[in-house]
């Protein structure tokens, strides 16, 4: 009955019979299979190609012999790995310190900060970099020319600046603000269900509350915030929104912005010399992901969370609880506040200009007018609906029965099965689309004639995001007890039934809380639709950057401001799930 026999005791290979009750399964299985290695396979034999995928001039070594040949690529490679590493440490600093100071400390307006920090995820990273661009701009951001008017009373005269943000420390500045929700949500659990033991014994020893902080709380955490730091990590090496936003008029180049500059910009376009690129990024977060994996598991060791019914006291930090607010409202306020306002004050303006009783004189929602007069906005919006819908659905449903499988189903292999559902995390979002392309532009794919079409984006978005699916549905599974569903086999139910009957209502919480993850990232997501898109398939962020190409900042800016509006009641939906999830009502 179902997949309790889909391999016999005895041997590796199942019998015709169980694969004919469970073939919709068996299908849906070699599809994830299909669906994340022909891509890759495919980028990795075009790097051996010369010529166009379509039209192919035959093999070659030139393309690595041109790729590691190049200075440029050299030093991609180190400012990729320069701005993760930096990055990464400013985003771990400011998310421990706001999960121990919202989950721990009296810190006043606690909740509310819970609520807000998660914000942020509603701001694309496109539109959080041109929100910066317009205030760091070196000639016209309105916060340079504030700072230009404030040091002139002082007798001090400058042109430009005194800030600018096309630089490596504006990119740094971004990375490390941007990822900061992330780390939070990975880390605030453990603050909340640690073995308050520890820091009990400290506090009987007279230490004090920074001491305690710094000998216990954060050795006790350490693998909690290891495993958040080293995600945090992976996913600043894939950083490509800031990076082509504000790296890439100056010059500065990653990995990402180096494979978008070959296949979108230069002429000639270098397919064969990106896939090396696209091959050597991938590698590179193939042994980062290995390295994570193993420091995860050895890190088991030394889990010092308690189980139910604990919680470790508030502590007080006197004095200081107005100034951690402060230092809250400080990064809400450069996160969210400053590039939200820039950007609602660019809509409302002819063109940008920077604040002044002047330009107030101008406003307008002629810019908003506009958009919505433009013939492919409502295509767009329908286009960027359909996406965000059917990516998350079938995302959450593939992942659902794969977890299902790793974790239920008495087979052979599910070790390997679970560990190709996390191949796509190492793979960078630029990655796959340039995989993707050269897929749908080769034999067979070709002939499907899905290139361009709206199934290629879907079928991108949920390579890159079935690895957080099948992480969440691995996790909820396991907490459903097997008699349900042995219960429902005997009773005469299939496997599908007791699926989509039994264990899918009993997992809905956590099934929603991943559709609304995905359904945030999906609205939001750039550089995949941005690699992939074309007539038939342009979505919200493809049709904002284009205005911001053209030079319409205030188009671009205003269609920001409605895809923020979109996304804050998904963002906030998405807290009410993660807290059904955790079992934790605040």
């Amino acid at each position: 009955m179902g997949l309790r026999t889909l391999a016999p005791a005895r041997g590796w290979r199942p019998s015709w019979d169980v694969l004919r009750h469970n073939a919709l399964l068996v299908v849906i299985l070699g599809l994830l299979v299909a669906l994340i290695m022909i891509p890759v396979v495919r980028l990795i034999i075009n790097s051996f190609i010369e010529g166009h995928p379509a039209i192919p001039d035959g093999w070659t070594l030139k393309n690595y012999a041109t790729a590691f040949g190049m200075p440029l690529f050299y030093e991609a490679l180190v400012t990729t790995l320069s701005l993760a590493s930096v990055g990464t440490a400013l985003t771990v600093v400011i998310a421990v310190l706001f999960a121990w100071l919202i989950e721990r400390t009296d810190m006043p307006c606690r909740n509310l900060a819970w609520t807000l920090i998660l914000i942020p995820m509603a701001i694309p990273g496109v539109l959080f970099a041109l929100g910066w661009a317009l205030l760091l701009s070196p000639n016209t951001g309105a916060m340079n020319v504030l700072l230009r008017d404030v040091f002139g009373w002082f007798g001090v005269e400058m042109t430009e600046g005194p800030i600018n943000i096309y630089s490596l420390g504006g990119l740094i500045f971004l990375d490390g603000v941007r990822g900061v929700t992330t780390v939070f949500l990975m880390v605030v659990g453990a603050f909340r269900m640690m073995d308050p033991s520890l820091e009990e014994a400290a506090r009987v020893s007279k230490a004090g509350t920074v001491a305690t902080f710094f000998r216990v709380t954060l050795p006790a955490l350490s693998p909690a915030i290891l495993a958040a730091t080293m995600y945090s990590f992976i996913s600043s090496m894939e950083s490509f929104e800031a990076p082509l936003a504000i790296g890439l008029p100056a010059n500065i180049f990653v990995l990402s912005t180096l494979i978008f500059f070959t296949t979108r910009i230069q002429a000639p376009l270098d397919y064969g010399l990106a896939a090396v690129f696209g091959v050597s990024y991938m590698l590179l977060m193939v042994f980062l992901l290995i390295w994570y994996r193993r420091a995860m598991r050895n890190s088991e060791r030394f889990s010092t969370v308690t189980g139910k019914g604990f919680r470790p006291r508030v502590i007080s930090i006197g004095k200081w609880r107005y100034a951690a607010l402060g230092m809250f409202v400080v990064y809400f306020l450069l996160a969210v506040v400053a590039p939200f306002c820039v950007l609602l004050w660019t809509s409302l303006l002819p063109g940008y200009r920077p604040p002044s009783l002047a330009a107030m004189g101008t406003m307008t929602l002629a810019n908003y007018v506009e958009i919505f007069e433009t013939d492919r906005v409502f295509e767009v919006i329908w286009n960027t609906l359909v996406l965000m819908i059917v990516a998350s659905t079938v995302t959450m449903i593939l992942a659902f029965m794969a977890s299902w499988v790793i974790v239920r189903a008495p087979v052979r292999g599910r070790g390997l099965l679970d560990s190709l559902m996390f191949v796509p995390h190492a793979i960078p979002g630029i990655v796959i689309a340039l995989a993707l392309i050269m897929a749908f532009l080769t034999p067979p794919l070709r002939y499907t004639g899905l290139y361009g079409s709206m199934a290629v984006l879907v079928l991108g978005l949920v390579v890159a995001y079935i690895s957080f699916g099948t992480r969440l549905m691995n996790s909820a599974i396991m907490q459903i007890q097997k008699e349900l569903e042995q219960a429902a086999y005997v009773s005469g139910a299939g496997t599908m039934k007791t699926l989509f009957h039994i264990t899918l209502p009993l997992l809905f919480p956590a099934f929603a809380a991943g559709w609304v993850w995905v359904a945030v990232h999906a609205l939001r997501a750039f550089s995949i639709p941005l690699m992939l898109s074309s007539k038939n398939n342009e979505v919200f962020a493809v049709l904002l950057w284009e205005f911001w190409e053209n030079g319409t900042a205030s188009l671009a800016a205003g269609l920001g401001v409605l895809l923020i509006a979109a996304l804050i009641p998904l963002t906030l939906l998405m807290r009410r799930f993660i807290l059904q999830v955790s079992g934790q009502q605040r």
